[in-house]
């Protein structure tokens, strides 16, 4: 009987460790830094984590997302590759002086990573925020309603080809003006799309599909904003993934060569088109006509990855690769982090989360609200990564994580985290489950890549969810049915 049983869960347990362990090979192979033995097994268990329990969602029936699943893998992404392949330094890019970071550093960092996001997991798992989900609620679109959408989508496609200034209803109103021209279209997008997936499309929907995605990748490549691109495949990938139950292989692979050829040509597209004051404030560029500027972007890309390729050796490949490792690097940021504090830097005990306070008073009724920036404003300076004078010039963010160190260390890294998993199990109960109905479903993940942005800090974070899930509900209250199911009543009325 033990023999059966033991043959019966070898096969499981090999499929469950055997991709996390050849990936951890393969990049072991092809590093660029020496990796000591036990930053190797912790990258393991950082890519067993989400894999694992990926294999248990895609084997159950439940009709949510795996969302530990996207947002560990997410942690997996920005601390494993660069363990194997971006030098253990504080570019000088960033720093006046620049500095390597400690290899003890490097492995502490390594440590916190699988810590926090075990905690995640726990967090989500405790059941506390499905507690305070709305029960018995569901928001679904009307049949009849149906050509609003297409509306709300066609509106999206012209916003994507036209410039309209994010200030045309003034510096209060910049929020609500990105969430109409980006977040509510987004949202229209994904229903259709949907329904496209279920084979419940009309010629009209597939032709508003096809515009969108062309105009809103055209509208990432003459903006140098790379990332308004990558969230439009995102959302595509997740609702595929919500539908098929299963990673889109072939569109994961086109998600990799569509970032590694833009990556390096991005820069030189911004020192070109972008003045000093469109980097300061991130308006995006403000030079040339929108088709000159995405045809200088793919040009200037083909043009670097020519050189890469008429030179084909490891350190030029390593060259070109290294921009896109870069933007999808927090590794050598926490380490630097755990080195310098509480030694350089002190403990800030909460004073980091402070925007958390006001992040819900909405811009255009307090249009001096302060900044959620300060946060990283502070960690750029205190930790040597931006001289003062050039705060206005770039913005980086060490992730939720480590600014849960920054506040209370280690206690506090792995209680956000764990906090954040219970956020994350009333996101999941309240607009992902299968009762919550079409509209807040599409909501859900519109959200989702915010939360895939493990870059940001808490406030930035977490801080526009309400106002967009408020103002998508009103904008599309034309097109929704609200029911509410009362099972309390129902189990009272008598039975025929």
């Amino acid at each position: 009987m033990n023999s059966s049983l033991l043959t019966n869960r070898f096969p499981k347990s090999l499929i469950r460790w055997s991709v996390p362990a050849a990936i951890t090979v393969l990049l072991w192979l092809m590093r660029s830094n020496e990796v000591s033995l036990m930053q190797m097994v912790l990258a393991l268990l950082l890519l067993y984590l989400p894999w694992r329990t990926y294999l248990t969602w895609r084997s159950g029936k439940k009709g949510s997302l795996p969302v530990f699943s996207m947002i560990g893998f997410m942690y997996g992404l920005y601390y494993v590759l660069p363990l194997f392949w971006e030098p253990h330094t504080i570019s000088e890019v960033y720093s006046p002086t620049g500095h390597n970071v400690s290899d003890a550093g490097v492995t502490l960092a390594m440590l916190m990573v699988v810590l926090g996001v075990g905690s995640l997991w726990l967090g989500m798992h405790v059941r506390v925020g499905r507690l305070l989900a709305p029960r018995h609620l569901s928001i679904n679109l009307a049949p009849s309603r149906r050509p609003y959408i297409r509306v709300v989508l066609a509106v999206g496609c012209l916003l994507n080809v036209y410039d309209l200034s994010p200030y045309i209803l003034g510096e209060g109103g910049r929020q609500l003006t990105g969430i109409v021209i980006s977040v509510v279209p987004m949202l229209a997008f994904v229903i259709i799309f949907r329904d496209y997936l279920r084979g419940d499309s009309t010629q009209v929907d597939r032709i508003l599909l096809m515009t969108f995605v062309a105009s809103r990748l055209f509208n990432g490549l003459s903006s140098g904003w790379l990332g308004v691109s990558m969230s439009l495949i995102l959302t595509c990938g997740v609702v595929y993934l919500a539908e098929r139950r299963r990673i889109p292989q072939v569109g994961l692979i086109l998600v990799v060569f569509f970032v590694l050829f833009f990556q390096v040509g991005k820069e030189d597209f911004r020192k070109t088109y972008w003045n000093e004051e469109s980097q300061g404030v991130a308006l995006g560029a403000t030079q040339g006509g929108r088709f000159e500027r995405a045809s200088f972007w793919v040009q200037r890309s083909l043009e670097k990855w020519g050189d890469t390729f008429a030179d084909p050796n490891v350190q030029t490949l390593r060259d070109a690769i290294a921009p896109s490792v870069s933007r999808i690097s927090l590794l050598n940021q926490t380490a630097n982090v755990l080195d310098l504090t509480p030694s350089v830097v002190p403990y800030q005990y909460g004073q980091l989360y402070s925007y958390l306070g006001i992040t819900l008073i909405p811009r255009f009724l307090w249009p001096d609200k302060p900044s959620m920036n300060g946060a990283n404003q502070f960690y750029q300076v205190a930790y040597g990564l931006t001289r003062e004078d050039d705060l206005a010039q770039v913005s980086i963010a060490a992730g939720t994580l480590t600014e849960g160190y920054i506040n209370f260390s280690w206690p506090g890294a792995v209680g956000i985290m764990c906090l954040l998993g219970m956020f994350f199990d009333f996101y999941q109960t309240t607009f992902l489950s299968v009762k919550s109905g079409a509209l807040l479903q599409a909501v859900g993940v519109v959200l989702l890549p915010t939360f895939l942005s493990i870059e940001s800090q808490l406030a930035q974070y977490l801080g526009g969810i309400v106002q967009e899930v408020v103002v998508i509900l009103i904008v599309m209250l034309p097109a929704v049915k609200i029911t509410r199911t009362m099972r309390r009543w129902d189990a009272l009325l008598p039975q025929h």
